[in-house]
């Protein structure tokens, strides 16, 4: 996901550079809420499940017990307004709700929001948040200056594509690592308990079908590893650590 991060904000960024319009020009900040009650633990975001630094984002831990939450849809941009230096953003990939601390920025027009949030992810716009927040110990984006954030309409067709297609495969690696420890977390305790034996495993077997897949994988026969394979390769690494604590 690194590259694909890297990848995104370099197309964004020659376009930043030679902005234009302001940001509030091609989107806007969505603010429907609804009771907390109607939403759900699983798509639930929260200023503390977004990830510092532009890493996306981890389930939430709880709900709210009370008040109102907003609703988001996939393709929305969703960024912490509690100290905006922490670059917490996130490229919807689902419907669901967040807290109010979390601003939704929505575009105009659907088919540019992998541009408007590759815009959102530059460092220079958590700059300019910053230079407009207010307050100290907890600074808070002001949410009318940051729309004044200078941006070009849109892009070229090409990077368009390009953002659109590096957005869905991040999305797609963190549902598939989401899945990957979700095996981990259930088989670790099984083998630790002896639950699952692992003493007749040919380790070493196992070891070389995978490296078998790395080889592929490298050579491009593979470019899209499955869950069947990341599976294999948790399983070598739990069996190896079970091995190591006996």
């Amino acid at each position: 996901n690194g590259y694909l991060a890297e990848l995104i904000e370099t197309i964004a960024k020659k376009y930043c550079e030679q902005g234009d319009i302001r940001l509030g020009d091609i989107c806007y900040q969505a603010a429907e809420r609804i009771n907390c009650e109607e939403a759900e633990l699983e798509t639930y975001i929260s200023t503390e499940s977004l990830l510092q630094d532009k890493k996306g984002r981890q389930p939430a831990a709880s709900l709210p017990a009370t008040g109102k939450v907003v609703r988001f849809v996939a393709g929305d941009t969703l960024i912490s307004n509690i100290r905006p230096y922490f670059k917490k953003v996130w490229y919807a990939s689902f419907d669901g709700t967040c807290s109010s601390d979390v601003l939704v920025l929505r575009a105009n027009v659907a088919s540019n929001a992998p541009y408007i949030h590759a815009c959102l992810r530059q460092d220079g716009f958590f700059d300019h948040v910053m230079r407009g927040a207010k307050g100290t110990k907890m600074p808070r984006g002001d949410k009318k200056q940051m729309m004044e954030f200078c941006v070009a309409p849109t892009c070229e067709p090409s990077d368009l594509s390009a953002l659109d297609a590096s957005l869905k495969q991040i999305s797609a690696n963190d549902a598939e690592s989401a899945k990957l420890t979700t095996l981990r977390d259930n088989l670790l305790p099984k083998l630790m308990s002896g639950e699952i034996d692992v003493s007749k495993i040919d380790a070493a077997r196992l070891n070389s079908h995978f490296g078998a897949i790395r080889l592929r994988k490298k050579l491009h026969l593979l470019y899209y590893p499955s869950l069947r394979f990341l599976a294999i390769d948790a399983f070598i690494r739990i069996v190896n650590l079970v091995h190591a604590c006996i």
